[in-house]
């Protein structure tokens, strides 16, 4: 696995079938039909006084975002007609899975101090599954430590000697570096040069992973059957979380998550796109093609390359292989941030990573559709201070109109009420049409009844348009941050917490507070016919100490799952997987029985 300039030539391609040319070009036409339509509307409303430098800006921004919006509800509309169509590549998955596989495959942990007792106990359980679905001779676990801190070092160590003198046939190993230079990928990197030839493929996890062996089978047996698969993406429900914006984000996994990837599915085909985790990866494709250099400079533009995920898949699609999504697997899980802190500190390095590949999509021989997921990660960020400066634009335009008070009044009553209904129609649908593929599945007991699935996603919505701000002006924050060359670090993610106390909410959050108050002032001084526009993001943004101690607190998060609502199937039902890895008393799993009770009744 030598590291390889990105601008070298790929070698051995390979000939691969070829996506469906009118899927994408009807997703570019209606992303651009909604920028046309977002620009023309609110500039007609403007022309009434003439169209001023900053009015024409406040247009643009709000066509940008209402094309971006618009590659959503189209990508959704087309997932969903994928996941009814019978007959696909995606279905295959579901045929019966393979009895004799003949590769052997790794399942690899990288690790770095983590909560020890939490980690193995999934992998035990995973071991536990691969045994009783025999195969043990198939499947080896590696974990990786690249955990820095002595006394839980030590507790790895011992952890692991206790799993390999287990009952268990399926082999556990356990190797700790020494240097832990390029971080996650330089772990990856090091298992491939020194034990990967023993494997045709690897499952990449993160410490928090847990996949059955039913779903481990059907993706090696998958990757044998296809000898152009290079990465098999599974989608990924979250599972364990106590606290109500973790609660709420994993009942956003089990909902709209499946329809997510399938939409992901529709209009990637060959060219998916791979999330650094809860894949399984061709060793050999995965060798020759991503040993990745250092970007030059510093960081945060240079060195190492965060999000590795992304440029991976890229480069293996350059290296004529395929990548792939994996909708219709289950049993694959993850866990989820426990507070709004918690999730902006992880988003603050995610953003980091992203900005990283705007440097990378220019290298020669990637796929047109493989730079627009580099690009669109990016994107994800970057459209951040997009949002905040059309807020302010708007706010400011509303309370010192260019034109005349009547212009400002027609402009947002007329122009931006059309521009904002289309703009609900595209977050709302993919929303519904989740709901509709989950209730035609049969799925819908799983949620407490179709009642109380509509009911949560009412909660789930309400929660996420209350965090919306404080999350967009976060990630605006932290690319900032960014652009003034701090580097995010190496920091270990809080996976459990106890929720988020008055201190550190207003610390966190003054600046939140402080635009929020000013958004007011401007939503005061534009009268109530125009202020109600600029009145959500302003008190969004006014209360995010209050939403991050809400949504950080378990005990909403419970009381809600006492009612029945936000509840997913894996709390009703939960798997022998599930049970065996959640089974220590400090976990939430042994509550699930009386939550079940509580909805039966």
């Amino acid at each position: 696995m030598p590291v390889r300039v990105l601008s070298a030539p790929a070698r051995g391609r390979r000939r691969l079938a070829r996506s469906r040319l009118s899927r994408r070009l009807t997703l570019l036409g209606v992303t651009m039909l909604a920028f046309v339509f977002g620009l023309s509307s609110m500039l007609d409303a403007f022309a009434a006084g003439g169209v001023s430098l900053l009015e024409f800006i406040d247009a643009l921004l709000v066509a940008t975002l209402l094309a971006w919006t618009g590659f959503s509800f189209s990508a959704s509309l087309g997932g969903f007609q994928l996941a009814l169509a019978k007959y696909s590549w995606e279905r295959r998955l579901e045929g019966p899975p393979s009895s004799h596989l003949k590769g052997r495959v790794a399942l690899l942990a990288p690790i770095y101090n983590e909560d020890v007792a939490s980690v193995f106990a999934r992998l035990e359980a995973m071991r536990v599954d691969l045994d009783r679905e025999r195969l043990s001779a198939t499947f080896d676990i590696f974990v990786l430590s690249d955990t820095r801190n002595e006394a839980i070092a030590a507790a790895e160590l011992e952890a692991a000697l206790v799993a390999r003198a287990g009952p268990s046939p399926t082999p556990v190993y356990y190797r700790r570096r020494v240097d832990n230079i390029d971080r996650k990928t330089g772990n990856i990197a090091e298992w491939v040069r020194r034990f990967g030839g023993a494997y045709e493929c690897m499952v990449v996890l993160d410490a928090d992973s847990l996949i059955n062996a039913r779903s481990l089978r059907r993706m090696a047996g998958a990757m044998e059957a296809d000898a152009t698969l290079g990465v098999l993406q599974a989608g990924t429900t979250i599972v364990g979380r106590s606290t109500l914006l973790s609660r709420a984000e994993q009942f956003a996994s089990w909902v709209y998550g499946p329809l997510a990837t399938w939409s992901l599915a529709w209009w990637s085909g060959a060219e998916a796109n791979y999330f650094g985790h809860n894949a399984m990866i061709r060793t050999r494709a995965f060798a020759e093609c991503c040993g990745l250099p250092h970007l030059p400079g510093k960081a945060p533009f240079g060195g190492a390359i965060l999000s590795h995920d992304f440029v991976e898949a890229a480069l293996m699609r350059r290296g004529g292989w395929a990548v792939r999504m994996a909708p219709t697997l289950e049993g694959v899980h993850e866990e989820a941030p426990p507070t709004l802190s918690d999730l902006l500190a992880r988003d603050r390095r995610w953003c980091q990573g992203n900005l990283q590949h705007l440097a990378i999509l220019g290298v020669k021989g990637l796929h047109p559709i493989s730079r627009l997921h580099l690009l669109r990660g990016a994107l994800a960020y970057a459209l951040a201070p997009v949002w905040l400066l059309l807020v302010v634009l708007s706010a400011l335009l509303a309370a010192f109109p260019v034109a005349g008070a009547e212009d400002a009044e027609f402009f947002l009553v007329e122009g931006a009420a059309s521009a904002f209904a289309v703009s609900l129609i595209f977050l709302a649908a993919p929303k519904v049409l989740a709901v509709i593929l989950t209730c035609r599945e049969g799925h819908a007991d799983g949620y407490g009844g179709v009642g109380r699935l509509w009911a949560s996603v009412a909660v789930e919505t309400v929660h996420s348009t209350l965090a919306a701000p404080a999350m967009l002006f976060g990630h605006a924050r932290a690319l900032l941050d960014i652009v003034a060359g701090r580097d995010s670090g190496w920091a270990v993610q809080r996976r459990d917490a106890a929720g988020t106390d008055w201190g550190e909410a207003l610390r966190r959050h003054t600046p939140e507070v402080i635009a929020g108050l000013a958004l007011l002032v401007c939503a005061v001084l534009a009268g109530p016919s125009l202020g109600i526009w600029i009145l959500p993001a302003a008190l969004g943004l006014a209360i995010a100490p209050a939403v991050s101690v809400v949504t950080g607190s378990a005990r909403w998060g419970l009381a809600l799952r006492r009612r029945g609502l936000l509840i997913v199937p894996s709390e009703l039902d939960p798997s022998r997987l599930l049970r065996h890895a959640y089974k220590r008393p400090a976990e939430a799993l042994p509550e699930l029985v009386e939550t079940a009770e509580t909805v039966a009744a």
